[in-house]
């Protein structure tokens, strides 16, 4: 990880509480964001990607960013409610030492999470109050980060990722310009045709389109966190040739226009 890339565009921290069972439903809707929970009260049962995760009290899970999944949420017969904290974070660039989770969602390797819940505890109350030393909840999210990643499932993407990772690391970065199937190549010293095929076979899409993936990615996190922003200036801050070309590329990836999205994102629900 380098420093330069972990700069925070969104973190904010809530602690839900319902008194009913309820679901939701974001298999059309990715997150656009990242997600840590504990279970407080409750359960949960979370389906993704063909597998299904059961959350009990005192479970801590993460939900990576993008992820399309169902999540139902169940009362228990003692406190008769169901209660979660949820912290919520994206940077303004994908960092790379999140790439070593699975686009799925985990329960983490942990058996007491008090220790979490005092940071998260501590973590809202910073956001809740008027700080003037804003260190002072970075330190913390980090400090969370720190626990929490050393308790996920992370896997090797083998040598066919390896060789293709050149490229990914500069879209990531760079999905806002222009550039050509044979400088990705180049960087990563392989011919056009091999690159090509390697690329579809790792992601299951073209180079572009694995761009343009990454680019939409990014603009459904800034519908959220500019709410004011209209589609007009987004489409203008995103190099988009219009707002009727930006609206149509939105709903085919995300099954839904910019509005759409933005009026059915929860942020707090999980």
């Amino acid at each position: 990880m380098k420093l330069t890339d972990i700069n925070i565009s969104t973190l904010f921290l809530h602690k839900c509480a319902s008194s009913h069972d309820y679901k939701c439903n974001y298999e059309n809707l990715p997150r656009p964001y990242h997600s840590l929970a504990i279970m407080l009260k409750g359960t949960c049962i979370l389906h993704c990607q063909g597998e299904t995760t059961p959350i009990y009290p005192g479970d801590a899970f993460f939900i990576p960013q993008n992820c399309t999944y169902r999540s139902s949420w169940h009362i228990d017969n003692i406190d008769q409610e169901v209660t979660f904290f949820s912290m919520h974070f994206s940077f303004d660039a994908p960092v790379n030492d999140f790439a070593k989770y699975k686009n799925k969602i985990q329960k983490l390797n942990m058996e007491d999470t008090s220790y979490l819940i005092k940071k998260f505890e501590e973590l809202q109350g910073y956001l809740l109050s008027s700080l003037e030393n804003s260190f002072l909840p970075v330190s913390l999210f980090f400090e969370i980060l720190s626990v929490a990643s050393s308790a996920m499932n992370t896997y090797q993407k083998g040598e066919l990722f390896e060789k293709i990772k050149p490229a990914i690391d500069y879209l990531q970065i760079n999905f806002q310009s222009s550039v050509s199937i044979r400088y990705l190549a180049s960087l990563c010293f392989l011919s056009e045709s091999r690159f090509f095929t390697l690329f579809k076979r790792q992601t299951g899409m073209s180079p572009i389109k694995y761009k343009n993936y990454l680019k939409l990615n990014q603009i459904a996190q800034y519908l959220l966190l500019y709410p004011d922003k209209s589609i007009e200036n987004i489409s203008d801050t995103f190099y988009f040739s219009s707002p009727v070309y930006l609206i149509r590329q939105f709903k085919k990836q995300f099954g839904k226009t910019p509005y759409q999205y933005r009026k059915d994102a929860r942020p707090y629900k999980i």
